[in-house]
């Protein structure tokens, strides 16, 4: 079976779909730019798209920002370009999925947070559904993903997601995936989020080796996590690396350049093939998933990648 798209044919491991997060670091620009008018944002994804499609990648993460609230109403003046975009990914197979940022917090204490949030939610998946709309009929690609937004000492924290969760719209809650924490809430703790409201767990293998308070192996770990996403969707797994070298910051007026240690949990530029390697090994057994790689370089971390890992199948 194929291990990545457009690699060779590897012995054991599932076919995957192997993505990367919003920065494109090998064509700089492509894709750049900040909040704008829906239908600018959307050209540049699909400047993204071609660049996709050039280097053999079938998973990407758009930015958090390409739709808000405020531009919602944006959604049907697009019609066309979102229609044109669809039939695309559609036919090249492209998965498109999206990573709220931390403000986005269904958990938190603060209603009008809340409030904002259950909106930022709601406006990502109208624009993930416009863009699966010409997969086969009830098929779900496009997911987003948060964090529950509260003080891991905050229990109540799981309960205010839960209700917030049940608040949102059918189609905003098939979409929407939970990631555990590496100082937060725990893989066990969203499980029985899961089981108290049904919302599916992303499995984070940095985050679980750096916070695993129930010592789940990783197997089992990575078993339970995908067994919380319903059959008709593909779950969703992280895979990053742990920054080890430090960080210069540069001189500025009246204050010296300073060298900062990593902080714990922060993501590396590259990913180390062994840690891919395990991961795959646990998953001999499991369903397929995708895999999205959180490194700063981006798509070049993904083209190291499977470099390093065709080399070692060899």
């Amino acid at each position: 079976m194929r291990l990545f798209a457009g690699e060779q044919i590897m012995p054991t491991p599932p076919h995957i779909r192997l993505g990367f997060a919003v920065r494109i670091v090998g064509r700089p620009g492509l894709g750049a730019g900040g909040p704008a008018h829906l239908s600018l944002a959307l050209v540049r994804l699909g400047d993204v798209l071609g660049y996709l499609e050039h280097i053999g990648v079938q998973f990407y993460r758009i930015r958090p920002d390409l739709i808000t609230p405020q531009t919602l109403d944006q959604l049907e003046e697009c019609s066309l370009q979102l229609d044109l975009l669809a039939a695309r990914l559609a036919h090249t197979g492209i998965r498109l999925t999206s990573h709220m940022d931390h403000g986005v917090a269904l958990g938190c204490t603060d209603m009008a947070q809340a409030t904002a949030s259950l909106a930022a939610i709601e406006a990502t998946a109208a624009l993930l559904e416009r863009l699966d709309a010409h997969r086969p009929a009830g098929s779900i690609e496009g997911t987003l993903v948060v964090h529950v937004g509260a003080s891991p000492t905050d229990p109540a924290g799981l309960d205010r997601f839960a209700t917030r969760f049940m608040m949102l719209s059918a189609r905003a809650r098939a979409r929407l995936a939970v990631e555990h924490e590496s100082a937060g809430f725990s893989l066990g703790q969203l499980l029985i989020l899961h089981q108290h409201c049904g919302v599916p767990v992303v499995f984070d293998m940095l985050h679980w080796e750096l916070f695993n308070p129930e010592a789940i192996p990783l197997s089992l770990a990575l078993g339970l996590a995908l067994a919380t996403w319903p059959v008709a969707i593909r779950p969703e797994v992280h895979l990053s690396s742990p920054r080890s070298e430090a960080h210069l910051v540069p001189a500025q007026a009246h204050q010296p350049g300073r060298v900062l240690p990593p902080r714990p949990g922060q993501h590396a530029d590259f990913i180390e093939a062994a840690a891919l390697q395990r991961l795959l090994v646990a998953a001999r057994v499991l369903p397929a998933f995708d895999l999205m790689l959180e490194a700063k370089a981006g798509d070049l971390a993904l083209l190291r990648l499977r470099h390093d890992m065709a080399a070692r199948w060899l």
